[in-house]
């Protein structure tokens, strides 16, 4: 019996701080972050924002400042944003934007060309993050997009209050 190959269509997508690799079809589309609006006052520090996308007022978030507070802050005059397809399945934000660095390329995943970075340290890595990976001889994060939805809907939560 064969083992069947498993591929699966990813971005690799360059940020400030470690490259993240995310499934194809969790991105909806890399925007540029104009007809953005600033975060509110008292706002979360890896809270960028807001980016007006296709009629939609999506949270923009950095989120390199999420898992290691001592990163540098992206600055307001962020170029891109990737626009991450949510999975919760929450109505007021079908969509969520993560400031990137740079422009993503399309990588195919198979079982192979992927290990985890330190399979002993897997159940110590931050939330959002779902697993430390090396692809390609480079480190890679993946992170957990439901993980960001429940943040993301608490900020969401958070303004409407104020």
């Amino acid at each position: 019996m064969t083992q069947e190959s498993q591929e699966i269509y990813s971005l690799i997508i360059p940020m400030r701080g470690k490259t993240l690799l995310l499934p194809n079809k969790a991105l909806a589309e890399i925007a540029p972050f104009i007809d953005s609006e600033p975060p509110p006052a008292g706002h979360q520090p890896w809270h960028l924002g807001f980016l007006n996308w296709r009629g939609s007022r999506l949270p923009v978030i950095s989120y390199e400042r999420i898992y290691d507070e001592t990163s540098p802050p992206l600055e307001r005059r962020l170029k891109m944003v990737a626009i991450i397809n949510t999975q919760l399945g929450i109505k007021e934000t079908p969509y969520f934007g993560i400031g990137v660095e740079g422009i993503p390329r399309l990588g195919l995943v198979t079982r192979d060309s992927i290990e985890h970075k330190d399979p002993e340290n897997i159940d110590n890595l931050h939330p959002v993050i779902a697993a430390e990976v090396i692809y390609k001889n480079r480190e890679m994060l993946i992170p957990d997009v439901k993980e960001l939805e429940k943040l993301i809907q608490n900020l969401t939560e958070e303004a409407t209050l104020n």
